[in-house]
């Protein structure tokens, strides 16, 4: 919601300082397309508020976890893989 908030905000800045019709009838397009967009966005958001799906989950040592894949030699084993974590590497 902040990203199409913010692209009106863009928009409408440009719809002032340009005179050309044309290219201000395609801004006033993009304009009503943002303000659509972020009532959507807005719906969808009450819709699932309070539902969990807005919770926060943190960060847990799986959110960590990653897989070296780029360090040439054998650090991933596509039969038994082991997670890399990067205080553990020197």
């Amino acid at each position: 919601m902040a990203a199409e908030q913010q692209a009106k905000v863009v928009y409408e800045y440009l719809h002032r300082q340009i005179e050309d019709q044309y290219v201000r009838n395609t801004i006033d397009f993009l304009l009503n397309r943002e303000e659509a967009h972020n009532t959507l966005f807005r719906q969808s958001f009450n819709q699932i508020q309070g539902t969990g799906s807005t919770k926060d989950w943190g960060v847990d040592k799986n959110a960590r976890l990653y897989f070296d894949l780029s360090t040439p030699g054998k650090y991933f084993d596509i039969n038994n893989p082991q997670p890399s974590f990067s205080e553990s590497r020197s």
